[in-house]
């Protein structure tokens, strides 16, 4: 689930990711970017941890008045404006919605810290969550002129909701390393619809391939990192971004695997060929054609096995 813990909450996030606004992922073929989750304190060192990445997701509570640590995450997303920057926010407490003016609020205030997406979590109807939800979430985040990533386990779930070009899908735990997600997650594992993936592309949104090592980021080495790049290629071919994450994604250990780790991985591994796949059973159609067009910025318009709780000192 790529949690983030909060205080309302019982649960946890490509060819290449656009550097500009208004560039289009590329085409599945190309090599996946590095993607990045970052849950930690905003300390001078993550200036350089950060570098290399084409998208970081920034964890939860960054966004809120208060928050003792904005102005250095304000900061770091100022001076790193070769890196697409995404808020962290929930959709559910982990059984119900979350009210859409406290999700409105959210969306707006990590805008006026200059992301440039927003990272929906617990955004499957497994968290309660309807479409109907999720298709307004997306649509609020785009006439913001912001960008979307959905983390739902089953991608059907991200199908009929407004996703297009320049957003993504997150294939969160598809490979896991060291962990079935069936005993990480009960009831949470993925559905590995790569008929649903495939529709996805071919509404132009691109696909995250996500995991996380059961060790602290620190520990995580370079070969553990090509293990699992590849592995992930081999089970979602269609990948455009790529992550490999620490025990928390870092909010213990203020740390980030090295975007270099995972862009050599991926220069190095191949993915599998796909196999034609036939549309999905499961696929809902838009009720609003309007929501699957691509959106440009410029036009209007979950994941560790404890939660922690709110870091407000380095």
């Amino acid at each position: 689930m790529l949690r983030r813990a909060r205080t309302y909450l019982v649960g946890l996030g490509t060819a290449s990711f656009m550097l500009h606004p208004t560039f289009a992922w590329a085409a599945s073929s190309a090599q996946p970017a590095p993607v990045g989750f970052y849950y930690g304190w905003v300390t001078p060192d993550t200036a350089m941890e950060v570098q290399g990445y084409q998208a970081i997701v920034l964890g939860a509570d960054s966004e809120s008045s208060g928050y003792a640590n904005q102005q250095a995450v304000t900061q770091l997303i100022s001076v790193n404006a070769s890196i697409s920057f995404y808020g962290y926010v929930n959709l559910s407490d982990g059984s119900n919605p979350i009210p859409m003016p406290q999700l409105a609020q959210e969306f707006n205030e990590w805008k006026a810290l200059g992301v440039r997406g927003i990272f929906l979590d617990l955004a499957g109807s497994n968290y309660g969550v309807p479409r109907a939800l999720r298709a307004w979430a997306v649509a609020q985040v785009h006439a913001l002129g912001l960008r979307v990533a959905v983390n739902a386990w089953d991608p059907t779930d991200a199908l009929g909701v407004g996703l297009g070009s320049g957003d993504a899908y997150v294939a969160e735990d598809w490979y896991m390393a060291s962990r079935q997600p069936a005993v990480e997650y009960p009831n949470n594992a993925p559905s590995r619809d790569l008929a649903a993936l495939n529709q996805l592309e071919a509404q132009g949104a691109g696909v995250w391939a996500v995991t996380q090592e059961n060790e602290p980021t620190p520990s995580i080495t370079a070969a553990d990192v090509a293990r699992d790049v590849q592995a992930m290629r081999q089970a979602i071919p269609m990948a455009t971004g790529m992550a490999v994450g620490g025990l928390n994604y870092g909010a213990d250990s203020n740390a980030m695997v090295p975007a270099s780790s995972i862009a050599a991985a991926s220069a190095t591994s191949q993915a599998a060929t796909p196999s034609p796949q036939p549309g999905s059973a499961t696929a809902v159609a838009s009720p609003d054609a309007a929501l699957h067009q691509a959106h440009s910025p410029d036009a209007k318009r979950e994941l560790v096995p404890a939660f922690r709780a709110l870091i407000r000192h380095p």
